[in-house]
């Protein structure tokens, strides 16, 4: 009797470990074929897949990026307006440069510098030569009176009391072949250019006592008086000018009328009167030219 019981029981027991069994295989048996399913896909699906992931994540991005994009293409483009507005200021600049002419002592230099190196040239075979002389002393005479005129410098009115020198020094050597008061007014007017006016004035006046009746020495005696503000004496010396240039040979008397009306109308004003008659730095090249080309053909050599 006491057999069956047990007998029982072990059953009992059997049944429900062959039914967790089954359980714990079935619950495997599930596990392992979602594994399987899962590695059994094709590689083109899978490519599919994660090409359609990333699309997802572009496609969430793209405002983000359509706003870099944008403020990128701009600046690239600010970046070039600027490129190209510094290469059109460096072009002016640039253009602006070389159009720009050479001014001052130096324009003037360029200007007389080749005409005299080309007379010196021509005087070193013939050092006789009057006309040659005459023109050196009257292009340097010039020269030096322009560049005074457009001295910014002191290392300019040096150059341009050297250009006076060197103007004296080939006058005199023509007064040491040939005897000429034109070129003696002209000595006394580079003096005057100098700064020497003392000199100047002494000069021209033993010029009018040694050649009273060369009217050009006259009109520039009066003018360097009037410049140093003796106006009654330079009246006296313009009359003197166009008592001994009746015909207007020279210009001495056109030259002294003009200036002798300009002393009258404007005795009140002296400072008008001093300026027009002045070799003012302010008149440039044509005050240079004004104390001797005003009076025609100074030279009176005919050349």
């Amino acid at each position: 009797m006491s057999k069956k019981p047990s007998n029982k029981v072990h059953k009992k027991g059997a049944s429900k470990g062959a039914a967790s069994a089954r359980a714990k295989g079935g619950s495997s048996s599930s596990s392992k074929g979602g594994a399987q399913s899962s590695s059994n896909l094709s590689t083109p699906t899978k490519v599919v897949i994660v090409v359609f992931a990333a699309l997802m994540v572009v496609s969430l991005m793209l405002p983000t990026l359509s706003t870099a994009f944008s403020n990128n293409q701009q600046a690239e483009q600010g970046s070039s307006e600027d490129s190209n507005s510094d290469s059109s200021s460096d072009s002016t600049d640039s253009s602006a440069t070389d159009s720009s002419s050479v001014t001052g002592a130096a324009a003037v230099d360029a200007k007389y510098q080749d005409t005299v190196s080309e007379l010196e040239s021509k005087l070193a075979s013939d050092n006789t030569n009057l006309a040659t002389l005459l023109n050196l002393g009257r292009n340097y005479m010039r020269w030096g009176a322009s560049v005074l005129s457009a001295s910014s410098s002191d290392d300019d009115t040096t150059h341009g009391n050297e250009l006076l020198e060197k103007a004296i020094g080939y006058y005199e050597q023509y007064l040491g072949l040939k005897d000429s008061d034109a070129v003696r007014v002209d000595i006394a007017l580079c003096k005057l250019y100098e700064g020497e006016t003392s000199e100047a004035m002494t000069d021209l006046e033993t010029l009018t006592q040694d050649s009273p009746a060369y009217a050009p020495a006259w009109a520039n005696l009066g003018m360097v008086q009037e410049y140093s503000g003796d106006k009654e004496s330079a009246k006296a010396s313009y009359q003197n000018a166009i008592d001994n240039d009746p015909n207007d040979e020279y210009g001495a008397k056109s030259y002294a009328t003009q200036r002798l009306a300009a002393l009258e109308s404007s005795s009140s004003s002296t400072t008008g009167t001093s300026t027009s008659a002045t070799p003012s730095s302010s008149s440039g090249e044509t005050g240079a030219k004004g104390l001797t080309d005003t009076l025609n053909n100074l030279s009176g050599t005919g050349f």
